[in-house]
C-alpha cells in the first residue's frame, strides 16, 4: 500500500481551514517547526485508517489534538472553535487501485463510520466517483462484510493469519497489530524495538505473529499445523480410550476380562497376539468364542432330547438337588474367601497409596533442602549437625557404627533413592490394582453362579414336588437359562469384535499422524524462514555499522529466530544498549523489514513513516546517514515527519533522491 494524499478539513467559527499533503514513492520528508501540526497529520493517517487503538484504549474519544476536536490555534495566535473537522486519506494498493477514506472526527456523522470513495478523489479532483459506507472501532469489523478493516485487508491483498488469544479464542490477526510496525508515531513509539502495539485484543504472542506475517514467513503455519495434528492425536487418544471403556465395560457386564488391547494408540494393528475377552470357568480363564462354542454344543444336546417327566428323573433329582446344594456351599464359601481377599487387597492399595505420598513428601522436602544448599544456605538442622532438637543432645547419622570407609548419603542420594522406592512401590501399586480387578470380576462371576444354582434348586424342588406326569421344570429352566446365556455371551462376542474392528482405522489415523509430525521441522523455521531471517538480520547490521551504532559489537548481533528481537550473542539487545544506539537500533530494525520485501517475498505493506525519527539521542551524522539509506527507496515508501534544524536538514539531504515538503509556520492553515 501506499499514502497517496492526505486532506484535512476543518470548520471553524472563523472560516474553514485545511491541510493538503501529498506523497509521491521513495523518501518524503515533511518539514515544519515544533508544535506545528506534523503529529496532527501523523495521527489523522491513524485515523483514517481506523488505528486509534495504536494511540488509546478508549472507544469514546478520537485520540486527537484540540486542534481538530476543540480548538484551532491560527498562525497569528488566534483561537477558533471547531464545528467540523474530516480527514481524507487517498490510498493506493500494490494493483495500482485508488481509494480515498473519508472519516469524520467531528461534526454530525458517527465518528465510527467511514466512507470509501472508489477512486483518486483528491488526486484526480471532478470527477464522479462511487461511494459505499463501513463501519470501524466496533464488533465484526475485521470480518463482517460492512467492516472497515475487512475492506481494508481485501484492498491490501491480505489473508489475515488465525491468532489466539489469552482466553483460547481465535480471532484475526487485527491490522492494528501490523500497522505500527509501519507507522511509528512519536509519543510511544521509539521506546522499544518492539513497536507498542494494542494490548486490547489480548493475541498470544502477538510481535511474533505480527513478525511472521509481515515477513510470510512458514513458522506460524507450521506451528498452526503442528497445533492441529496435536490436536487430532489427542483425538485419536481420546476415541481410542473411548472405545477401550466400552469394550472393558462389555467385558464386566458379561464377568469378563480383556486381553491384548494396548492403553494408547499404536501404528501397527491387529498386534501380533490378538485382542480376546476371557470369561472365567471355575478357576480358568477361557476365551469367548470357546465359551460360546460349548454353550452351543450343550444346548444342542438338551434341544435333542425329548424333556423328560417327573416321574422319570425323581431319583435323578434328588441326587442333583443334593449335589447342587452341595456345589451351592462350595461356591459360597469360595466367594467369601475371594471376597476377604478384595478386602485384603484394598487395605494394602491404600497402604500402598500412603506410603507413595510420604515419599513424594520426602522427594519434596530434600529438593528443597538442595535448592537452599545450592543457593548458599548455611543454615542447618539440628538434627543434620548432631545435636537432638528437644534434649540438645549428641545424636549419630546412623543406625549402626559406620566404617571408616563409608559415609552417610548426601541429598542427591536421597532424593536419588527416594525416588526409586516410589518407583518400585508404583509397581507394586500398579499391579495389586491389577490383580484387584481380576479378583472383583471373577467375584462378579461367582455372585451370577451363586444364583444361578439358587435358581437351579428352586427348580429341582419345583420338579420334586411337582405331578409326576407333568414335564421337569427343572429341566425347562436349565434350558431356558443355557439359551438366555448364550444369546447374552453371544450378543457380547458380536459387539467385542465390532468395537475390536474400529481399531483398525484409529490406527491408521494414529499412524499417519505420527508420520505427519515427524516430517514437520522440529524448530518450526523452514530453509526459506531461516533465510529471510538471516537476511533481516544481515541488513540490520549493516544499517547499525552505517548509522554509528557503538554499544556492542555488531557482527554478535541478529534476529533471534525464537522472538524475532534483535539480540547480542543470544541476549536480548535492547537491555544492555545506550538510549542513542536503541533509537538506531529501531531505524534499523523496522527500516529493515522494508529492505526484505524487496527482494524477498512478504507481506509488509510496503511503506513506513517515522515521526520525529531524529530523538533527542540521535547524532547528526545517523540522522544523515538515515536519510541516505532510505532514499533507496524508489518503488515503495519511506515519509519522515521532522522538525529538525532545516539548514542541517537540507545539507543532509543534499545529493540524494529525496521530496521535501517545507512548512514555514503551520502545516493547517486557512483555506483559500
Amino acid at each position: 500500500m501506499r499514502i497517496r494524499f492526505l486532506r484535512i478539513d476543518i470548520q471553524t467559527d472563523k472560516g474553514p481551514f485545511s491541510c493538503d499533503l501529498e506523497f509521491p514513492n521513495g523518501l518524503v520528508v515533511i518539514w515544519a517547526d515544533n508544535s506545528m501540526g506534523k503529529s496532527t497529520c501523523v495521527r489523522s493517517i491513524l485515523i483514517a485508517l481506523g488505528m486509534e487503538a495504536m494511540l488509546t484504549t478508549s472507544r469514546s474519544e478520537l485520540p486527537l489534538p484540540p486542534a481538530l476536536t476543540d480548538m484551532l490555534e491560527t498562525q497569528d495566535g488566534e483561537e477558533c472553535s471547531v464545528l467540523e473537522s474530516n480527514v481524507y486519506l487517498e490510498i493506493e494498493n500494490n494493483n495500482g487501485k485508488r481509494n480515498v477514506v473519508h472519516r469524520t472526527i467531528r461534526g454530525a456523522r458517527d465518528s465510527n463510520l467511514i466512507s470509501v470513495i472508489d477512486g483518486p478523489a483528491l488526486s484526480e479532483p471532478g470527477q464522479s466517483y462511487s461511494s459505499s459506507d463501513y463501519f470501524v472501532n466496533l464488533s465484526g469489523a475485521a470480518s463482517r462484510e460492512a467492516g472497515f478493516h475487512r475492506f481494508l485487508s481485501k484492498f491490501l491483498g491480505y489473508e489475515l493469519p488465525v491468532v489466539q488469544t489469552y482466553e483460547g479464542n481465535e480471532y484475526p490477526l487485527y491490522l492494528q497489530c501490523i500497522f505500527p510496525y509501519a507507522i511509528v508515531e512519536q509519543i510511544r513509539g521509539w521506546s522499544s524495538i518492539n513497536p507498542p502495539v494494542p494490548t486490547q485484543f489480548r493475541i498470544r504472542d502477538v510481535h511474533k505473529r505480527v513478525i511472521e506475517f509481515l515477513l510470510n514467513l512458514d513458522a506460524h503455519k507450521i506451528a498452526a499445523r503442528r497445533q492441529e495434528l496435536i490436536d487430532d492425536r489427542r483425538r485419536v487418544e481420546s476415541e481410542w480410550k473411548t472405545v477401550c471403556m466400552r469394550v472393558d465395560d462389555l467385558a464386566e457386564a458379561v464377568s469378563g476380562v480383556v486381553q491384548g488391547i494396548p492403553e494408547r494408540p499404536v501404528i501397527t494393528w491387529p498386534p501380533q497376539n490378538p485382542p480376546m475377552m476371557m470369561l472365567p470357568r471355575n478357576e480358568q480363564w477361557i476365551p469367548i468364542a470357546d465359551f460360546i462354542a460349548d454353550e452351543e454344543a450343550e444346548l444342542e444336546t438338551l434341544v435333542g432330547q425329548e424333556i423328560p417327566r417327573v416321574q422319570e428323573i425323581a431319583s435323578a433329582a434328588e441326587q442333583e438337588l443334593a449335589n447342587t446344594e452341595r456345589e451351592l456351599r462350595v461356591k459360597h464359601a469360595i466367594l467369601s474367601r475371594r471376597l476377604g481377599e478384595i478386602d485384603t487387597e484394598e487395605y494394602e492399595i491404600n497402604s500402598l497409596k500412603h506410603r507413595i505420598a510420604t515419599l513424594e513428601e520426602d522427594i519434596q522436602r530434600n529438593k528443597d533442602v538442595q535448592t537452599l544448599q545450592q543457593l548458599g544456605s548455611q543454615v542447618q538442622s539440628s538434627v543434620g549437625s548432631g545435636s537432638c532438637p528437644i534434649c540438645h543432645q549428641q545424636i549419630q547419622d546412623s543406625l549402626v557404627p559406620l566404617d571408616d570407609d563409608q559415609s552417610v548419603m548426601s541429598v542427591a542420594d536421597n532424593i536419588k533413592f527416594l525416588a526409586e522406592q516410589r518407583r518400585t512401590y508404583q509397581g507394586v501399586l500398579n499391579n495389586t490394582q491389577q490383580v484387584q480387578e481380576l479378583r472383583q470380576r471373577r467375584a462378579v462371576a461367582g455372585r451370577e453362579e451363586l444364583n444361578t444354582l439358587r435358581q437351579r434348586i428352586r427348580s429341582l424342588r419345583t420338579t420334586l414336588i411337582s405331578d409326576g406326569r407333568v414335564p421337569s421344570a427343572a429341566a425347562i429352566q436349565s434350558r431356558l437359562e443355557l439359551e438366555q446365556r448364550l444369546h447374552h455371551h453371544t450378543e457380547a462376542f458380536e459387539r467385542f469384535s465390532s468395537y475390536i474392528s474400529g481399531f483398525d482405522h484409529l490406527s491408521d489415523q494414529w499412524k499417519e499422524v505420527q508420520a505427519q509430525l515427524r516430517a514437520l521441522p522440529k524448530d518450526d523455521t523452514s530453509q526459506e524462514d531461516k533465510n529471510k531471517l538471516s537476511t533481516w538480520s544481515r541488513i540490520c547490521r549493516q544499517q547499525l555499522e552505517q548509522f554509528g551504532f557503538r554499544s556492542l559489537t555488531i557482527e554478535q548481533i541478529s534476529i533471534s529466530s525464537d522472538t524475532y528481537r534483535p539480540e547480542h550473542e543470544g541476549f536480548d539487545l535492547q537491555t544492555s544498549i545506550s538510549a542513542s544506539d536503541l533509537i538506531r537500533t529501531i531505524w534499523a530494525y523496522l527500516y529493515g523489514l522494508l529492505e526484505v520485501s524487496r527482494t524477498l517475498e512478504t507481506n509488509h505493506p510496503g511503506f513506513i513513516i517515522f515521526d520525529e525519527p531524529r530523538q533527542q539521542s540521535a547524532k547528526d551524522v545517523s540522522f544523515k546517514e538515515l536519510l541516505t539509506r532510505a532514499s533507496n527507496a524508489t518503488s515503495d515508501q519511506v515519509i519522515f515527519f521532522t522538525s529538525e534544524n532545516f539548514d542541517r536538514l537540507t545539507s543532509a539531504l543534499d545529493g540524494i533522491s529525496h521530496t521535501l515538503r517545507p512548512y514555514d509556520g503551520r502545516v493547517i492553515t486557512p483555506h483559500e
